[in-house]
This record gives structure tokens, C-alpha cells and sequence, in this order.
């Protein structure tokens, strides 16, 4: 009987030892298994490898010059003293402007259009604006461009460039068509070119203005 009891007691302590749950047996895998993995950092994205066929950009034209020592000035067709008015006649009136180099400019406006003149050594060369045009409704742009080069400190005009303005559409008369009007001081002083509006008009009035300088 002494020694069934401690057999019975070596056999509870067993039976109770094989009882316990995985939790109790190893705490710490608990806490592992509550604990969230990291969420692994998404991969970077790989850098665009340009492609061969994209288009170089080209440089901006320059504002003064198109042609290698061409450049521009400027005056303004605002700074005119008024020579002769007769507003009863069709509005008309005659303007002397500044201009450069050897040259002046006159303005003459009538019947809502206005035209220019070009006064060199003594002569007058009517431009005949409304020739290169529908004849309609006119008016100049304030500002004239004188194409030339610098020679001896002093600049010399061969060309300039005008801003016109044409009512083309008598239904739409606040909308014209904005032309820049080459001109050639070579020989005798005439339109060279007429440059409808788009993309680089003044890019390419200026490149009519530094060529041969034919006349329409």
C-alpha cells in the first residue's frame, strides 16, 4: 500500500504536465503570433530612360536680331506733329513723325485709313499701303521696328517692319487682320513682303526684312 501511493502521485503529476495548452506550455509564442509583420516598403519606381527619338529643344529666337549683327530699334508713330488737318474732308490729316538714320516718316490718314510715307533726302516715297491689302478700314500700329546694323557708333537702317491693321470683315469691324508689313529702304524704299498672323509672325517678318528686300 506505502508504495502504490507514491506510484498514484507520480502518475497525477504526469497526467496533469500533459494537460497544458500550447499557450501555457510556451508564453512567448503568444506574443509573437499577436504581433502584425512589417509591411515590407513598396520598390521604388525605376527611373524613365529617355527615349532617342524626343525632339531637342531648340534655343528661343532672340527679340533683336534673326541674322548674325542684325538688330532692332525702335520709334513710335504716338510722338507725330499734325502738318495739315481738314476734318471735313473725309477726316483727313498729315502727320510728320520721327524716324532713323537718314529717314522720316509721314502719316496720312483719310476715310479711316491711314498710310505712310518715307522722307529721305528731300524726297517723299508713298508706301501705298492699302495697295497690299482688301482696301478696308485701316489703322498702323503705334510702334515702327527699324532693321539695320551698328556701323561707326551709329545705327543704320536698311529695312523696317510695320504693324497693320485691316477690317477685312465688314460684319466683324472689331476684328481685323493684324499683317506686319516688311519694308526695304534699299534703292527705292517699297513693301517687301506681307506676313499674314500665326505662329512666329515676328520671327518671320524679321527674316523678310534681312533678305534680298524685292519689292512686291
Amino acid at each position: 500500500m506505502r508504495t502504490f501511493l507514491p506510484l498514484l502521485a507520480l502518475t497525477c503529476l504526469c497526467a496533469c504536465g500533459g494537460d497544458q495548452t500550447p499557450e501555457e506550455a510556451a508564453p512567448n509564442a503568444a506574443v509573437a503570433e499577436e504581433t502584425p509583420a512589417p509591411t515590407p516598403a513598396p520598390p521604388a519606381p525605376a527611373t524613365p530612360v529617355p527615349s532617342s527619338d524626343a525632339p531637342t529643344p531648340t534655343p528661343a529666337a532672340t527679340a533683336t536680331s534673326s541674322t548674325a549683327g542684325r538688330v532692332s530699334r525702335y520709334t513710335s508713330l504716338s510722338d507725330c506733329r499734325v502738318l495739315r488737318s481738314a476734318p471735313d474732308e473725309a477726316g483727313f490729316s498729315e502727320s510728320s513723325c520721327p524716324g532713323l538714320g537718314d529717314y522720316r516718316l509721314k502719316l496720312v490718314e483719310a476715310d479711316g485709313r491711314q498710310n505712310l510715307l518715307l522722307v529721305s533726302g528731300g524726297r517723299e516715297h508713298n508706301l501705298r499701303l492699302s495697295s497690299v491689302t482688301s482696301g478696308g478700314f485701316s489703322e498702323l500700329g503705334k510702334r515702327i521696328e527699324w532693321r539695320g546694323r551698328e556701323q561707326d557708333g551709329s545705327f543704320r537702317p536698311d529695312a523696317l517692319i510695320l504693324r497693320y491693321d485691316v477690317v477685312e470683315n465688314f460684319d466683324q469691324p472689331t476684328r481685323p487682320t493684324s499683317y506686319l508689313l516688311p519694308v526695304s529702304l534699299e534703292r527705292t524704299p517699297c513693301l517687301s513682303a506681307k506676313i499674314r498672323p500665326g505662329a512666329d509672325q515676328n520671327d518671320r517678318a524679321r527674316a523678310a526684312a534681312d533678305g534680298p528686300g524685292k519689292c512686291l
